[in-house]
Order: structure tokens, then C-alpha cells, then sequence
């Protein structure tokens, strides 16, 4: 997982280790409480939007089975929901922060307080990654035991003040070390290796990675850096501005070293949609300003183009790398491609009428089921994609007209639970 998050340039500032971390506090399971509201707590709490999505649900074929908890709000988009290795992660806007929540019983397994105004998060199997976001001083980054909520170790990163115009980007290592991209001086990136065991500073660089916009794991020991944001991209604006220059930087993990660069023209640039670190392959998007053409380009480890395709020509996409296969949607047209070779699997079309998706949907936002699976939130209905075929089956939503009282706004799937967020409640469902 990749968390994305803006920071700025400024002198670096020191400050005595007894001090790290200070604003993250961990709370025990005996500290902490769930949101979410068993059948008797909601009898007694009765909320007719709630209790309809709850009811509506109950009746709804696998992969959604019964309802284990849910929470009702007012057009708030109040809870936030995610999906770790330990069960459903809960924030709200009440203290603390974050709450991990137990992938069988809904329980709460710990919970965190962070107490800047802003801060960015990060996780592994074993590991829950806090990094600080003070307004005078670079980030604190902060390791919890993911099981526990235990702190494992922290560390003053430096390298400058985290402001909310740039870029911020971590990437868990093999040992459970962090790489962190973030700011440099002028107009260039730091990156930042961690040890994974007390959150030492393994090695540091500065480097010109593009606008900062990813750090990911390519495999065989290397990271993946740069790009730029995917509606910067297609953005004329933000495009006739860039110049020609480099555009995605590899390193290796082990100390920094550069691997290889590539450079796009002037007008041109790229979005890194993800990688696979087993394939040894990046999927980028692939902007070209002299023919004003949007491509979807895969690029392996030696920074060789591997396949490149036009999805929707003379239209920008949104595109999502999930299980050896890229998904695409343009406007009501869904598609996919092999990672390997590039070849097109299936062509669909969705509804235009009624509106298919929430308003901001991304595809990056789409949680898998299974390898072969994964589970959409539409408008009506959660739909239940097949990824080599690209038929769906549906379980219903309630629905209000044109309204979006029940629109889902967030998914988050575990081996155990399905957590839905919608405009006006949250519900957590055992996942058949």
C-alpha cells in the first residue's frame, strides 16, 4: 500500500529523540471503541436511512451475508473505512483517529490518536505507519505493531516542512522498513530508507523524481519513483507547463543508487498507475503532447516498454493495476488488459442511466474479493466484477430516486468482514 500526501522544501530541524512521536498515542483494546452498532445497540437507536441500507443488505445474495455492525450519520461521510490483515480499520470524526477492529469478531484490537492538524498513514501485514504532519518541523514517523498497536520504534525524518500543496509518499520494505519520498531542496525529492528495526536512517538521496507523485516497489530489490498525479495529467494547464525532463527515476532499495531515469519531451509526462514487484512490471499512463494522445504503457524492470495500447482515443481514463490485469473505464466504457502482453480481455459497457457510479468514484478505490474478483460500489447496487470476463452479479442498495442518500462512497473487504460507507451510514457484513 502506498499512502500519497504533499510536502514542501525548508530547512531541516533537529530535535532531541526523547521528543519523537509525542503527538501519536496508542490506545489498548481496553481504551478503545468501535462505532459500529450490534442489532440491540441500533433497536435502541433507531435511524430510518441507517436501518434501511442495514435491512436491504440483510437480504442480499454473497458475496454479502449477515450484518455484524453499523453506524448511522447525516450526509456527513462521517466514517472512513480500510482493510488491513487484522480486520476493518474505522476513522471517524471523533477521537482517536483510527481504530483497528477484529477481522472476526468487530471487536476493537487498538486504536491511535494523532494530535497534528494533519498526518498520513501507511501500512504492512505487520506494521501501522503514522507519519506526523506538525506545521513548523519535517514529519515524525511513527511504527505500531499492526496486531497490537504496540509502538515499535520512531524517528525524526527531516528533510523539510510537509505543506499540503506537494508530495508525500512511503513504500514498506521486506523488513518491514519504509522508504519515504519527500522534500528536497529547490525543486528536487529526498528519499529516505528506514531500517525496519528501530527506524534508523539506512541511506538518504536527493534525486529528480517529476512531481513526486509515487514510490512503489518494483521487485528484485529496486523502487520506483515519480510521475505526477493522475488529473494533473489530463490537465492542459498543468501539461503546458511541464518541461522536458526526467519523469521516473528506478533505485535500488539496498542503498539509492540509481538503476536507470526516463525522460518524457515537454508537454508530455506519465502517472504511475502501480506495479508488480513479480512481474517486474509498472503500468503507467502515458500522456504525449505533440499528439495529444493518452496511452497506457507497461514498463519492466529495465525500463523497457513491454506493450503499449490507446484505451479511448481522444479521451482521458482512469485505469487500476489489480491482479495481473489492468481495469479501465472511460465514460461508460469498461475494459481490460493482460499485464503481461497488453491484449485486451473484454470490452463492456455500463449503464448511463441511472448514473452508474458515485460522484468521484476511482477505479484505484476498487477493493479485489479474490484474484479473479473484484467488488465495485455503484449508485443501485454492489457489483461483483469478474475480472477475466468482465460480467458483474449484483447485491442490491436501497435506492431514493435521484438522490444519493445511499451511495457508497468507500469499500473495504477482508477475509472475514465487507465494511460499506455510504453518504448516510456504515455497515460491516461477514463476507460469504
Amino acid at each position: 500500500m502506498c499512502v500519497l500526501l504533499v510536502a514542501a522544501g525548508a530547512v531541516a530541524y533537529a530535535r532531541s529523540r526523547d521528543s519523537c512521536g509525542e503527538a501519536v498515542t496508542s490506545l489498548s483494546a481496553a481504551k478503545s471503541s468501535s462505532p459500529f452498532l450490534d442489532a440491540q445497540e441500533r433497536a435502541r437507536q433507531p435511524d430510518e436511512n441507517r436501518d434501511t441500507l442495514v435491512e436491504t443488505l440483510a437480504g442480499d445474495p454473497a458475496p454479502i451475508g449477515a450484518v455484524v455492525g453499523a453506524v448511522g450519520y447525516h450526509y456527513e461521510q462521517w466514517a472512513q473505512v480500510s482493510s488491513y490483515a487484522q480486520g476493518i480499520g474505522v476513522r471517524t470524526r471523533d477521537n482517536p483517529d483510527f481504530t483497528m477492529l477484529d477481522d472476526t469478531t468487530l471487536e476493537p484490537r487498538w486504536s491511535v490518536q494523532v494530535d497534528t492538524k494533519r498526518s498520513a498513514y501507511d501500512a504492512s501485514d505487520e506494521r501501522y505507519l503514522v507519519a506526523t504532519m506538525p506545521a513548523g518541523t519535517a514529519p515524525d514517523l511513527v511504527a505500531l505493531d499492526a496486531d497490537s498497536g504496540h509502538r515499535r520504534w520512531c524517528t525524526h525524518l527531516g528533510g523539510g516542512v510537509v505543506h499540503a500543496a506537494d508530495q508525500f509518499a512511503t513504500q514498506f520494505l521486506e523488513d518491514q522498513g519504509v522508504a519515504v519520498l519527500g522534500p528536497g531542496s529547490g525543486s528536487r525529492e529526498r528519499v529516505v530508507r528506514l531500517s525496519g528495526e528501530d527506524g534508523s536512517q539506512t541511506w538518504a538521496r536527493s534525486l529528480d523524481a517529476d512531481s513526486g507523485d509515487f514510490l512503489g516497489d518494483l521487485g528484485d530489490g529496486t523502487l520506483l519513483a515519480g510521475g505526477r498525479a493522475q488529473f494533473e495529467l489530463f490537465d492542459p494547464a498543468s501539461m503546458g507547463e511541464r518541461k522536458e525532463g526526467v519523469s521516473l527515476v528506478l533505485l535500488r532499495s539496498k542503498d539509492g543508487s540509481t538503476v536507470w531515469k526516463r525522460s518524457e519531451p515537454a508537454g508530455s509526462d506519465v502517472h504511475v498507475v502501480g506495479t508488480d514487484p513479480d512481474a517486474g512490471i509498472a503500468v503507467v499512463q502515458q500522456w504525449d503532447g505533440s499528439s495529444r494522445t493518452a496511452r497506457l504503457t507497461a514498463i519492466d524492470r529495465e525500463g523497457n516498454d513491454v506493450w503499449s495500447v490507446v484505451p479511448s482515443p481522444g479521451k482521458p481514463f482512469d485505469a487500476a493495476l489489480r491482479a495481473g490485469r489492468v481495469l479501465v473505464r472511460a465514460e461508460e466504457q469498461w475494459s481490460a488488459y493482460d499485464l503481461g502482453d497488453g491484449h485486451r480481455l473484454w470490452r463492456r459497457s455500463v449503464p448511463a442511466r441511472p448514473q452508474f457510479l458515485p460522484y468521484g468514484f476511482e477505479l484505484d478505490s476498487v477493493p479485489l474479493l479474490d484474484a479473479d474478483h473484484a467488488l465495485i460500489g455503484g449508485t443501485t447496487a454492489l457489483h461483483t466484477l469478474d475480472l477475466g470476463t468482465g460480467e458483474m452479479t449484483d447485491a442490491a442498495l436501497p435506492t431514493d430516486g435521484i438522490n444519493t442518500t445511499y451511495w457508497p462512497y468507500q469499500l473495504a473487504v477482508t477475509d472475514g468482514l465487507i465494511a460499506i460507507a455510504t453518504n448516510t451510514g456504515a455497515v460491516v457484513v461477514r463476507r460469504e
